[in-house]
């Protein structure tokens, strides 16, 4: 018997290591079957997972308190975590375009609270059924119950063939998997797909990842009772056996195939918001240039400041001040009046900000403990003369402007700019008037193409 679960069986690898001290995912089942508080109305899943959060350095990997209380430890969005030690995904779920982190406990599609919640139920059927029982992909499948991870929307074009009017889609989900799993069986072609899994011990797998073409020919057969293809009510369909390329495949493969196909030309800095880098930016000089101080206050060597409480620092005449530098040196147990972006004069490698300090006409008073090196920048903190400020094929923005302006760049060379045409075609078109016949169609798309292109900066 094939018992089928739509939950995952296991997080990624290390988890159950840092929670059990043991690699084996089952000794999670147990863990989670000996904490979990499960009554009719309420159960601990928020709280249990705020816990196993507190373990761990940084904020998660657990998220999505759905309750209206806050939890410590359970950040509500998965944005407000950092420094999780572990994998964000199983191998599985990267398979699995559209499936869900097991981290992730609440919100539409959410699988993390099943995952709480189920395990303990399956580590009870484990030691139920004892010997007779079977974990796939964790346990190699014997002659009674074999337990496995299964995920409906894998078949998810099947489903929307088979769901009529007034059917659940959950119901039919389940049917549709059953049934081509069924199948396979028939066919001698299910050993085939639980090889596939057996490949990770550790996370667990998804029943069918990696044989999708099986399944889906198991589902045409099961469906026709033959290996003729469907007819489907769906203009958006594609032929049987054949998937959507993914996005993010298709832009690759876009990227690969793409040349410029426009000249190139030398503006000015300012006229070059929007327009597309054709050579690497590179920094004329340092910025900042040299080490200046980030804040209005006083200068002196850190090193030489006395061991006391209370710091005590005469004052040399003068300032330093952006533009105006302070002409000689700092004597060291001394300070000197600086402002912010003025360079730090010879014999200063420490500010206090002017808010800490007490002063009189000729000395300085602040408390002990200010770090050598405060509130000072150091030269080519930014960026360094020479290294690569903005790469080819940037485009420009304000900011960008102000960056390139920044370290001494006055002009850039960009691509020149993509001259798009659109063109209508069809006896069906008409532009847009009154006393049109109905049988013709008003030309929207053109004028709409051709207003994104001008907002994307084509001529």
């Amino acid at each position: 018997m094939l018992l089928g679960f739509d939950f995952p069986f296991g997080y990624p690898e290390g988890f159950s290591q840092a929670v059990t001290g043991s690699a084996d995912p089952l000794a999670l089942w147990d863990w989670f079957e000996a904490r979990v508080e499960d009554a009719p109305k309420s159960n601990n899943r928020f709280d249990l997972a705020a816990n196993l959060n507190a373990r761990f350095p940084g904020v998660g990997p657990f998220w999505g308190n759905g309750l209206k209380r806050d939890i410590e430890n359970l950040p509500r969005k998965g944005t407000s975590r950092h420094g999780n030690p572990f994998p964000e995904k199983r191998v599985v779920e990267s398979w699995a375009k559209g499936s869900f982190s097991t981290w992730q406990l609440s919100g539409v599609g959410a699988v993390g609270s099943q995952v709480i919640m189920g395990l303990p139920v399956l580590a009870r059927l484990r030691r139920e059924f004892g010997s007779d029982l079977s974990v796939w992909p964790f346990e190699t499948p014997g002659d009674g119950i074999t337990l496995v991870e299964i995920w409906p929307s894998l078949l998810r074009n099947a489903v929307a063939e088979a769901t009529g009017p007034g059917q659940v889609k959950d119901a039919v989900q389940v049917r549709v998997t059953a049934d081509a799993l069924r199948q396979m069986d028939l066919q001698g072609t299910l050993e085939d797909v639980l090889v596939v899994g057996a490949e990770h011990p550790v996370e667990g797998w998804i029943l069918g990842v990696g044989s999708e073409a099986e399944l889906e020919q198991a589902t045409i057969v099961s469906m026709n009772g033959s290996d003729k293809k469907l007819l489907r009510n769906d203009c958006f369909a594609l032929p049987q056996g054949v998937n959507w390329t993914p996005v993010d495949e298709a832009l690759d493969h876009l990227r690969e195939a793409m040349i410029p196909v426009v000249g190139t030309k030398n503006v000015p800095l300012a006229e070059a918001a929007g327009s597309v880098l054709a050579r690497d930016l590179i920094a004329a000089r340092s910025n900042p240039p040299a080490p200046n101080s980030a804040v209005d206050g006083y200068g002196f060597a850190a090193d030489s400041l006395p061991d006391s409480e209370i710091v005590t620092l005469p004052l040399v005449e003068g300032r330093a001040a952006a533009g105006v530098p302070f002409s000689g040196s700092v004597p060291a147990g001394s300070a000197v009046r600086i402002l912010t972006g003025a360079l730090l004069p010879e014999g200063v490698d420490t500010v206090v900000l002017e808010e800490d300090c007490d002063i009189d006409a000729a000395q300085i008073y602040f408390g002990n403990g200010i770090k050598p090196g405060a509130n000072t920048r150091k030269a080519g903190e930014d960026i360094s003369e020479g290294d690569v400020a903005l790469s080819a094929g940037h485009r420009m923005r304000p900011q960008d402007i102000a960056f390139a302006a920044a370290v001494g760049v006055p002009d850039v060379w960009v691509f020149r700019k993509l001259r798009v045409g659109v063109i209508s075609t069809g006896d069906e078109l008409a532009e847009p008037a009154g006393g049109v016949a109905s049988d013709r169609t008003f030309d929207a798309n053109r004028p709409m193409l051709l207003q994104m292109a001008e907002r994307w900066g084509y001529a």
